[in-house]
């Protein structure tokens, strides 16, 4: 039998919503608050070895600045260059660039970083470890492991080339004595054998080991990158961004363990990629000058056609000084051909360049289209000129712009010439990177702070959720909203009354096993906090005078009267006490509401309906005899199974003898007709029965009973088992009219609710004192 009682947190008998309000969620923290801040510290303690374990990275940082390109190698007037010139930096172009495989692959190969060499270590433990040992130094191996590393171990690999069929493969270096070492593939098939110092190649496998200082036995991690999986390694410690947005200054920030190499890695970065773009731009200024020194024969000879025209025409015509209307037509066609001369010839070079579909062609044919527009609109504007004035402009025309582009191509032509000897182009480094002093990573005090935070929130999440998907029944707000089932009150679990069945160990055979707070003696006596001062001779006394420092009384009482109005209007004075499992504290529930109920001058009568394992005749003192299984088989009149008990008003009828088949003899008419006797002789018919979900018997109990009343424990049975049982009752017609919450622990969240009935039930007490002294 389970006997937890006590303290009482009455529950208002309407149903509440089914929502979970802030309130709700604040008390579900505070009642597992110390769920919560286990998590957070085992978060946090995690964070704490993870910012101390972890290896430092160091963080070494160039800046480069991004100048507008040249926009034009022709020398094209503001007009046509205010059409190409971007608008904006070309930055995001550039840190491409420098991201590249064309500029990170030379500074890899150059610093090793297409491979790695690592100590094979235990897990975590190694780690911890290694922070302790002094490079050049091997630690001795722990527990024997003597193929691991355990901090000390140096191994430079200053060469190391594989087929392609062991790229990005695991390797094995594995040291031997006196400076030798094996190398064996993922199978453990020996590749080669060689000493520090020496280069030695196998089957297209070649490694030189500079240095190496470890036990023999111990073994390294071997790795040869493919160039492919080196750049995208490469690419995870690199970052690349504009400081500013539109300030055309960017940062190359690098990371590594090493804070030298961190240093020199991020420098040549930067000094890879400037060279590459001057390299880049010199092959430029060599491509446009062999262009153009290729374009001035032909340039000079036009230029000598068009002087020889325009002179043969003026001896021809005997022409003279053009008017003002035709001085304006002249200079307007000499700008629109200038440009219209460079475009082509401009054109023609992007052409060997690029296809034709493509943006930078179509630029100039879009540009190369307005201007013969423009000339066209122009040369309908002047067309009523004379012939002979019109064709002296245009020779004139020719002639100027034919001088005006071959002095701009050998200007141009010089130009380049000197910009092809020069090692400018359009990219500075600003800064270059110095060497780090204090690692970037980890941050510890973030790290812990983090942690500690994300130990909170994820420790607040697992209660929630926990409790959002648990199907256990633990509170009565979630029977009252989820089974629409009133709650009468709950009676919260006692520490003195753990401590009172730790002294008094229930026995199964009839007589031993007694409630503690029942005892024989007429006299009530008050209980002391101490168990051992509860006498094993004690007897049943009325509950009321006993255990009232731990709200016992008030608790049982609250619950009898809220019990008592509901079921008032039943059809009968039949209560029985039903349960959905083995468990819940049915039969002490029944067995107190039963002392309570006489305790009001009414005439109770207490039946143990449990014919299979009913206890209730050793919790009153009571030997086992006849009882409720002898008056269902007709062996004994209903008056002789009755026994009145040392409470006044409280009579018992024990189960009796325990029969083969109690469902079938429940089954009977002659049950209701019991009950019907019963029910004139008593005020109250209080019956126990046995678990709803183990046998049919309480079935039958209720459908007979005016009332039934459900035990829950938190715990005991789920949200599953209860429903089930609801429904069982329900489809034998029983009239559930409530639940009693038993054995429910104290919540930290209602802290001021007790410490309110304790200060009330003090004075109770003081006040049971003195009139048991008086009396």
């Amino acid at each position: 039998m389970t006997t937890p009682v006590l303290g009482i947190d009455p529950v208002p008998t309407r149903t509440r919503t089914d929502n979970f309000s802030a309130d709700d969620f604040w008390k579900l923290i505070v009642d597992d608050v110390w769920l919560v801040i286990a998590i957070a510290l085992l978060v946090t303690g995690a964070a704490t070895l993870y910012a101390f374990v972890a290896t430092p990275v160091y963080s070494s940082d160039a800046l480069v600045k991004v100048d507008y390109p040249n926009p034009n190698a022709f020398g094209v007037n503001a007009q046509a260059q205010q059409q190409v010139v971007p608008s904006t930096l070309p930055t995001d172009a550039e840190m491409q660039i420098i991201q590249s495989r064309g500029v990170l692959l030379p500074v890899i190969k150059k610093y090793h970083q297409d491979q790695s060499v690592t100590p094979r270590q235990v897990p975590l433990i190694g780690r911890i470890s290694e922070l302790f040992a002094t490079p050049g130094q091997p630690m001795a191996p722990f527990l024997g492991l003597k193929s691991f590393a355990w901090g000390g171990e140096v191994a430079n690999v200053s060469t190391l080339d594989v087929p392609p069929r062991l790229e990005n493969k695991t390797l094995v270096l594995r040291v031997l004595s006196q400076d030798a070492y094996e190398l064996t593939d993922p199978d453990g098939n020996p590749i080669l054998h060689g000493a520090v110092g020496r280069l030695i190649s196998a089957d297209g496998t070649s490694i030189l080991i500079d240095k190496l200082v470890a036990r023999p036995g111990t073994e390294f991690k071997v790795v040869r990158y493919s160039d492919y999986q080196a750049v995208a390694r490469f690419l995870k410690s690199l970052k690349v961004m504009e400081s500013m947005k539109d300030s055309g200054v960017v940062q190359i920030v690098y990371e590594n363990d090493d804070p030298r190499l961190a240093q020199e890695i991020t420098n040549a970065i930067a000094q890879t990629y400037i060279a590459a773009h001057v390299d880049q731009h010199r092959e430029e200024a060599s491509v446009t000058r062999n262009f153009i020194i290729g374009e001035l024969p032909r340039l000079e000879r036009e230029l000598q056609r068009t002087e020889s025209e325009l002179s043969d025409y003026r001896k021809s015509s005997n022409s003279m000084q053009p008017g003002t209307e035709a001085s304006s037509y002249l200079q307007g066609s000499i700008d629109i051909e200038r440009q219209i001369a460079t475009l082509t010839m401009q054109r023609a070079q992007e052409s060997s360049r690029f296809v034709p579909g493509s943006r930078e062609v179509r630029t100039i044919d879009e540009q190369l289209a307005t201007l013969n527009a423009q000339k066209q609109a122009f040369d309908k504007r002047f067309g009523q000129l004379p012939v002979s004035q019109r064709k002296l402009m245009d020779l004139t025309r020719d002639a100027k712009v034919a001088e005006d582009v071959y002095v701009a191509m050998r200007e141009k032509a010089s130009e380049l010439a000197v910009t092809r000897a020069g090692t400018i182009g359009n990219v500075h480094l600003i800064d270059s990177a110095i060497y780090p002093t204090d690692p970037s990573k980890p941050k510890r005090m973030l790290i812990m702070a983090g942690g500690a935070a994300g130990g909170v929130i994820l420790g607040i999440l697992f209660v929630f959720f926990r409790d959002q998907l648990s199907r256990s029944v633990k509170t009565p707000h979630r029977v009252e909203h989820r089974l629409s089932l009133p709650v009468f009150g709950a009676v919260h679990f006692s520490p003195i009354q753990a401590r009172l069945d730790r002294t008094s160990k229930p026995s199964l055979l009839p007589g031993k096993n007694r409630l503690p707070f029942l005892t024989k003696d007429a006299s009530p006596r008050v209980l002391s906090d101490d168990p051992e001062a509860v006498s094993s001779a004690d007897r049943s006394h009325a509950l009321s005078a006993f255990g009232t420092r731990d709200m016992a009384v008030e608790a049982l009482r609250a619950v009898h009267a809220s019990l008592m109005l509901d079921i008032a209007p039943a059809p009968n004075k039949v209560l029985a006490v039903v349960g959905a499992t083995p468990g819940t504290g049915k039969t002490f529930v029944a067995s107190n509401l039963a002392v309570l109920h006489a305790q009001t001058g009414k005439r109770t009568l207490l039946i143990d309906g449990d014919m299979r394992r009913g206890r209730i005749a050793s919790i009153f003192g009571q030997h086992g005899g006849i009882g409720f299984s002898e008056v269902l088989a007709s062996k004994v009149h209903v008056d002789d199974a009755i026994r009145h008990l040392d409470v006044p008003g409280l009579s018992l009828m024990t189960a009796g003898r325990f029969p083969a088949n109690p469902s079938k003899m429940l089954s009977t008419p002659r049950l209701t007709l019991i009950l019907d006797y019963l029910q004139a002789q008593f005020d109250l018919v209080i019956i126990d029965t046995p678990a709803v979900l183990a046998v049919s018997d309480a079935n039958l109990i209720a459908a007979n009973a005016g009332s039934s009343v459900m035990v829950v424990r938190p715990g005991a049975q789920s949200e599953d088992e209860l429903q089930e049982a609801i429904k069982r009752l329900d489809l034998t017609g029983a009239r559930i009219a409530g639940v009693i919450f038993n054995a429910v622990p104290k919540r930290r969240s209602e802290r001021r609710t007790y410490a309110y009935a304790s200060a009330y039930m003090s004075h109770s007490d003081i006040d049971g004192e003195h009139a048991h002294r008086s009396a």
